[in-house]
């Protein structure tokens, strides 16, 4: 093809047609430009399927990620109300009198987690999104699923500095029969048995700290489903 063109471009000055061969240069200038702009077209066009795959790509791998969190946040909120229900209970056989059937007492005791896959997985990706308004909503869950944290982290703080002293420390209220069953080697609230000795946790009932405690977890468990709720 070059050679094509060098052919006519010698032919046009051997014959002394100037004028000819300035038009042929500059329609051949306009040829080169042309195929250029169409070569960036081109490249441009490939670049952009490129980031619409990928994003294709991120978008599944963020709804995957969300319905997993769906699944775990559905669970946390029916155990953690189970929480919630326990210190209604207890304050209610405390002032009203009844008894223990139906709830645990060992969630006085027990920990409580939060730990989200989609933050985990994708907190890194998100800012590489295009759309805003999409990056802003990600950044708006990401807002809530830090209250559920600091919620988790304030519950435990709770439970581990002051209800398990209270509870197990300065009252012993596990049942060592139920705590150690040689038979059975599953921890037991996981069994829905409780390890609770009911009638030592009735004689925490009028301590100093029994009802400042549990209305302290329930306050904060309240916080803790609240804002699960809002997350999800």
């Amino acid at each position: 093809m070059l050679s094509f063109f060098r052919k006519i471009r010698r032919r046009l000055l051997l014959n002394n047609k100037i004028a000819r061969y300035i038009i042929y240069a500059f329609g051949e200038i306009i040829l080169v430009v042309v195929g250029i702009l169409i070569a960036i077209q081109i490249n441009d066009w490939n670049r952009e399927n490129k980031l619409l795959k990928d994003e294709q790509e991120t978008y599944q791998i963020i709804i995957t990620d969300l319905k997993r969190d769906a699944v775990l946040f559905d669970q946390y909120k029916t155990r953690y109300n189970g929480y919630l229900d326990t210190y209604f209970q207890l304050n209610k056989i405390k002032n009203e009198g009844g008894n223990f059937k139906g709830f645990l007492p060992d969630f006085l005791v027990s920990n409580t987690e939060f730990n989200p896959v989609f933050q985990k997985n994708n907190q890194p990706i998100i800012e590489k999104l295009r759309s805003t308004e999409l990056r802003n909503q990600i950044n708006k869950y990401f807002r809530r699923l830090n209250q559920v944290e600091q919620a988790n982290n304030e519950f435990n703080k709770i439970i581990e500095g002051k209800s398990r002293q209270f509870f197990l420390q300065e009252h012993s209220v596990l049942k060592n029969e139920a705590v150690f069953d040689y038979e059975d080697r599953t921890f037991p609230p996981f069994k829905g048995v409780s390890t609770v000795d009911t009638a030592k946790l009735k004689n925490t009932f009028d301590k100093k700290y029994f009802t400042p405690i549990i209305s302290e977890l329930r306050m904060s468990m309240g916080f803790y489903l609240i804002a699960l709720e809002l997350s999800i």
